[in-house]
């Protein structure tokens, strides 16, 4: 990696900044609110050692399991905090040389009763019957690995990395996709990273007793520090569905997510040896893609191949490496509809960068992400550029995360230049949730092309501090170099968020230079501060039709660097709930500020003309039970837009049949009524969902957009053999549609379409 000359420009900001944290920091270690509670009680289990191990056909009755003290006595989160489960559950622990056992019994009076609403391969967990496992290996309380699974047996696996914390973004816990959150992270602050894929085994069956889960986890697969009678961090979430009940073995309190590592209860005895392994995953593709928009609809045909392979360096240290990647059956992204002067944000949905992802965070996510690699391998108009080759390094050196990657790019001619990627990132863990660390990002491009500087560099360095149980102050200063651009290179943020269940409180600040500029990462707007606050009370009522009552507000203001002007605002007012089923139902009001200093095409052929603009919207938002075999939700919105007014509602709706069929539609309008002119904006789209087993599947996804005319449709044929590794059959197409609800004027031609087939195969040595 090239090393990084580096010049902090606008050092009186850094110097504020730096007084503001020191200031924060005496004022928050006196408060007593945020001291730290005393130690409580952390449950304990011993693993046992087998010569013979069991067989995983999901049922739990070997007679070695027999022999096993098991974890049991759960504690409720929801709906009664603190209660015991209202069913048993009992884990037992075994091991060998090789791999670590689970023998799960969840006890069910009403085994008929058990929810099971989807079957397929890290589907989420809230909405079905479900166990997870966090088992911290290193007993850090910082990284963790999550396997999960269901009475029909899916794998569910995440990484756990920053404690579980979700940094710079909206702040408070990462929600884990499983039983204890909300959704997994995919991009930006990748505490809880869905997309990490293990190599382990599982079997579940319902049996008279409820459901049985017998679990295999290759000691290779996790990352510890070995040697004799060590102690990791360990706990286990269940959800029960019918009850909408939330339990753990090591009990968390409505404060917390399952991701909070260092509740985490502990697991004694194991004497796991050093497990170096050696992971080739040759692939080949073959297929054909035409686009008829350029060059009279030639065809190219495609029969190419590839390598990717993954070696353990030390137990806690990996190396991934990638020989000319191939990214054909990643799914497409989905359609958006830009109503704002401002770029959209398209997550990142490659395996290979988002893989160990959280290593790599750094900035406030979609908004100042200092690394987005999503930058690498895509042009600007999302079309892909070859990578040749590329390395990354990831893991634990100690108390030291790091995180290193280099990818290299091909030239396209009259395209794309060849470009070299490297990125460094190094964070030392400290108590409490807390750490500090740097990050270097270097882009170098392969002689000269036009429009294209020839090199790019970002910097920076942060700090997150735990403050108690329930405060988090997160900090962090950058600053990019690129030819041609000099002084206000700058961007830093401070932001502290406390949440105990009943009040969330975040305060933030983030301020960017005129000229900060990482071509590697993902900066909304420039030259700008902002500051911004919210607030959230919970209420729990004790019985009723009602789990939560969310009354929250939220305000930001954006000001422009030098004049001081005042060029956005936006604020959020929101009485919401959440019903014992799941379903939600609110009433909101949203105002906004535009300064237009130049028109803007909200639409095509419609500008907005300059000037100061104050508009405002009524929504009532509603969601049904969402485990339910019909579901649904959406919201409806009534009131001004900049000098107009506006109309619009979303709708989401779906129908499950058993547990392997599921369609979804949403449909999103939007009725604007501008003194310049009026129109309309659409966007649906149609999902379709078969889980053949819990390791095959066949999905569609359909969109359409009439803000673009387009109609797309992505097939997807899936047939894993172990983790992310099988066969992949892909056909997407592109279609441009005109009036297509007028029958009378109708037109629609085929634009692009493409069909593939990959095969990869894991060798593990």
């Amino acid at each position: 990696m090239q090393l990084l000359s580096v010049q902090v420009h606008d050092s009186h900001h850094l110097g504020k900044i730096l007084k503001l944290q020191t200031a924060i920091a005496l004022a928050l270690g006196c408060c007593p609110l945020l001291a730290q509670d005393a130690p409580t009680y952390v449950p304990t289990i011993d693993a046992g050692r087998v010569e013979q191990p069991p067989e995983i056909d999901g049922v739990v009755n070997e007679a070695m399991w027999d022999s096993l003290a098991p974890a049991t006595g759960f504690i409720q989160q929801n709906p009664h905090e603190g209660a015991p489960s209202t069913e048993r559950t009992e884990v037992r622990i075994a091991f060998d040389d090789s791999n670590l056992y689970f023998g799960i019994i969840c006890f069910d009076r009403e085994p008929e009763n058990i929810v099971v609403t989807q079957n397929r391969r890290d589907g989420s967990l809230i909405d079905t019957d479900s166990i997870q496992i966090l088992i911290d290996a290193y007993n850090d309380g910082q990284n963790a690995f999550v396997f999960g699974t269901s009475p029909t047996g899916i794998e569910f696996d995440a990484q756990v990395t920053k404690a579980g914390q979700t940094r710079g973004s909206a702040g408070g816990p990462a929600r884990a996709g499983g039983a204890g959150g909300g959704g997994a992270q995919r991009a930006g602050a990748a505490a809880f990273n869905l997309n990490w894929d293990a190599v382990w085994r599982v079997r579940s069956q319902v049996t008279e007793r409820g459901w049985e889960s017998e679990v295999a986890i290759p000691f290779r697969t996790l990352r510890y520090r070995p040697g004799a009678d060590q102690t990791w961090g360990l706990n286990f979430s269940r959800n029960i569905r019918r009850r909408n009940e939330l339990s753990f073995w090591s009990p968390v309190s409505r404060a917390f997510e399952f991701t909070q590592i260092e509740i985490a209860g502990k697991l004694r005895g194991i004497e796991a040896k050093s497990h170096r392994n050696l992971k080739l995953l040759p692939y080949v593709i073959s297929g054909f893609s035409q686009d008829f928009r350029l060059d009279q609809g030639r065809t190219d045909r495609k029969l190419n191949g590839g390598l990717d392979l993954k070696y353990s360096l030390t137990p806690g240290l990996t190396l991934d490496g990638t020989l000319n990647t191939d990214f054909a059956q990643v799914e497409v992204d989905d359609v958006q509809i830009n109503l704002t002067r401002f770029d959209l944000f398209f997550p990142e949905k490659r395996p290979f960068f988002l893989e160990n992802s959280g290593f790599f965070e750094f900035g406030t996510p979609r908004e100042v992400e200092i690394f987005f690699s999503r930058r690498i391998g895509l042009d600007e108009h999302r079309q892909q550029v070859p990578i040749d080759a590329g390395a990354r390094v990831s893991g634990k050196m100690g108390k030291y995360q790091v995180g290193l990657l280099n990818m290299q790019t091909r030239d396209i001619q009259g395209r794309a230049p060849a470009n070299n990627y490297a990125v460094g990132r190094v964070s030392r863990e400290l108590p409490n949730r807390s750490s500090i660390g740097v990050i270097a990002v270097n882009r170098q491009t392969a002689g000269s092309f036009e429009g294209v500087r020839a090199y790019n560099r970002t910097f920076g360095a942060d700090a997150n501090i735990g403050i108690g149980k329930y405060g988090n102050w997160f900090n962090y200063v950058a600053g990019t170099q690129s030819p041609g651009l000099e002084g206000s290179s700058h961007a830093y943020s401070s932001r502290f968020d406390y949440d105990d269940a009943i009040h969330r409180i975040s305060v933030s600040y983030l301020e960017v230079g005129e000229n900060f500029n990482p071509e590697v990462g993902f900066v909304r707007r420039v030259r700008f501060r902002k500051p911004s606050a919210s607030y959230r009370y919970t209420y729990y009522p004790k019985k009723g039709a009602w789990r939560t009552i969310e009354p929250h507000a939220f305000v930001q203001n954006w000001y422009t660097l030098g004049t001081n002007e005042k060029e956005s605002g936006f604020e959020h007012y929101h009485f919401d709930s959440r019903l014992q089923n799941g379903g939600r139902l609110g009433i909101a009001y949203n105002r906004n500020f535009e300064l237009l200093r130049r028109p803007f095409a909200v639409f095509p052929g419609i500008k907005v003309p300059e000037g100061a603009y104050q508009f405002g919207e009524t929504i009532a938002n509603f969601q049904s039970d969402p485990s339910a075999v019909a579901f649904g939700g959406g919201s409806v919105a009534k009131g001004s837009f900049y000098s107009g007014d506006i109309t619009a509602f979303s709708l989401t709706g779906g129908v499950r049949k058993g547990q392997n069929l599921t369609w979804t539609l949403t449909w999103a309008r939007n009725m604007i009524d501008l003194p310049v002119g009026a129109f309309n904006t659409d966007l649906a789209s149609l999902r379709f969902n078969w889980s053949i087993t819990p390791k095959s599947y066949f999905q569609t996804l359909s969109q359409y957009s009439n803000r673009t005319n387009q109609m797309s449709h992505n097939l997807r044929l899936g047939l894993l053999s172990t983790s992310s590794t099988g066969l992949f059959v892909v056909y997407n197409t592109g279609m441009l549609m005109r009036d297509y609800i007028d029958p009378h004027s109708v037109e629609r031609r085929l634009e692009t379409h493409a069909f593939f087939i990959k095969f990869n195969y894991l060798l593990d040595y």
